[in-house]
């Protein structure tokens, strides 16, 4: 099915009484291992092969002499909300391992360089072996070379890794935050990382065997819109029925003093889309996550770090927090963090909302349908829908408002019906659908069928020529 996400008003001919705001995540619960803490951008939940949600971190622990270092812990669930310290160190294969539920040892002797995951995340394609891949960021060469090492660690079950010999995912050696997803429009895994050490911007390389990478190319950056000095930390992003949507995290609110980019400020959370994991447009700018959203504040910095589809649709994020502004050293975080669990409706993350009494009323551009299905996400006191026909004649309803059964209520797919008919009869015709509702909110139309702009649909309407899927941007 094609899905129509409201990020912008390209596919749109109508767009009245309804304003755009952010969908709104729901806290549903809260994870600290009383070890570490995890104050930076150090978590990522997975499924694995075992059915459980694994939620992996990096995060700072404290030695019996008070010297703070980084270690990597994990935990399971079985729902991905509640978790349990899951004791991995004996199956991974470490030797004195500094906490029972480690699951890689560091680098260096006690990761004293201070070296980080940016990264797990699962590859489907790849041999069992080899099926999650870890970015790691190893610190360990940093004094003599002044460069980061961006080496691959490989597992078949989120326990036990493998470096991966010869595999540098960023020549230039970089660190957190980063995001990935295997981009079915090129047929690669799509790294968004920083172009190197220290350069708070977003880049996007690609791969295809996770040994040649395609140079960073500059995707994201902060422009005059945003907050005096404000960088963009990172964005961890994911594909989502045919589109990509990224989280630039913004970093802000810190002290304005030469050589002094590091200590202090709050960062925050914000939207970001795409049609092909390339070229990417920011959405409202506004946090989208922030620690002022979050329960058992306050909390100064919010990172959204990942996040989990479930199987009514439903994404799980996962936000780690600190209660400290950025740049507090190590030991002054500690207890002072916490891992975030929230919930977001099935295509939550833009909606068109009713303002006041007023009606609200969309229409699309049109549509080629291939087959007669069609679902509405909405909340609304009252909604219909109406077909109109596309030929020279002009607007004439094929299935009208007056016809459509309304709707009231809350679901992620509704199915509009009519008294007069279906849409079994309309496969194959050009038409514009519309919604009206009142009091409510609109969060995602999806058709079987060939969305169409400008000249495409003249093309289909006297040819048949119908745009290929590479052509749908």
């Amino acid at each position: 099915m094609y899905k129509h996400l409201f990020f912008d008003d390209q596919r749109l001919y109508v767009r009245q009484g309804l304003r755009r705001e952010y969908g709104v995540p729901e806290a549903v619960g809260s994870f600290v291992d009383p070890r570490y803490a995890t104050p930076y951008c150090w978590c990522w939940a997975l499924r694995g092969i075992d059915g459980k949600v694994h939620l992996l971190y990096t995060g700072h622990v404290q030695d019996e002499n008070g010297k703070v270092f980084n270690c990597f812990g994990a935990a399971i669930s079985d729902d991905g909300i509640a978790f349990q310290l899951r004791n991995t160190a004996t199956e991974s294969g470490i030797d004195n391992p500094v906490t029972p539920n480690q699951f890689l040892a560091p680098s260096t002797d006690q990761g004293i360089f201070n070296s980080e995951i940016a990264l797990i995340l699962e590859d489907r394609q790849a041999p069992p072996s080899e099926r999650y891949k870890l970015l790691y960021a190893d610190m360990a060469p940093w004094v003599p070379t002044r460069h980061v090492v961006d080496s691959i660690y490989t597992s078949p079950d989120l326990v036990k890794w493998t470096l991966k010999e010869g595999a540098i995912w960023n020549t230039e050696g970089t660190e957190p935050l980063t995001g990935g997803f295997f981009n079915p429009v090129s047929g690669k895994f799509t790294i968004l990382t920083r172009p190197d050490f220290g350069q708070r911007r977003v880049a996007v390389t690609e791969t295809a065997d996770w040994y040649h990478f395609t140079p960073p190319e500059l995707c994201m950056q902060c422009d005059s819109l945003d907050d005096t000095l404000a960088e963009i930390y990172g964005m961890p992003a994911l594909e989502y029925d045919g589109w990509f949507i990224g989280f630039p995290h913004v970093y802000s609110g810190f002290a304005q003093e030469i050589f002094v980019k590091f200590f202090g400020g709050t960062m925050n959370a914000q939207l970001a889309y795409s049609l092909n994991g390339h070229h990417w447009q920011r959405s409202l700018r506004t946090p989208f996550v922030s620690g002022e959203m979050l329960p058992d504040g306050p909390w100064k910095m919010a990172y959204l770090s990942s996040f989990l589809r479930e199987p009514d649709g439903s994404l799980l994020l996962y936000v780690c927090s600190s209660r400290k502004e950025h740049g507090a050293k190590a030991e002054e975080m500690m207890g002072q963090s916490c891992i975030h669990v929230l919930r977001l409706r099935a295509d939550g993350f833009i909606r068109l909302s009713t303002t006041g009494g007023e009606e609200g009323v969309l229409a699309l551009r049109e549509t080629c349908l291939q087959a007669p299905r069609l679902q509405i996400n909405l909340q609304a006191k009252h909604a219909t829908c109406a077909i109109y026909k596309f030929d020279s004649r002009g607007k004439e309803a094929w299935r009208s408002h007056e016809d459509c059964i309304p709707f009231s209520g809350d679901s992620t797919c509704w199915e509009p019906q009519w008294r007069s008919g279906d849409l079994q009869e309309l496969v194959g015709q050009l038409v514009n659908i519309e919604v009206k509702l009142q009091d409510g909110s609109l969060y995602s139309i999806a058709y079987d069928g060939v969305p169409l702009m400008g000249s495409q649909s003249s093309r289909y309407f006297a040819k048949g020529i119908l745009p290929t899927r590479e052509r749908w941007f």
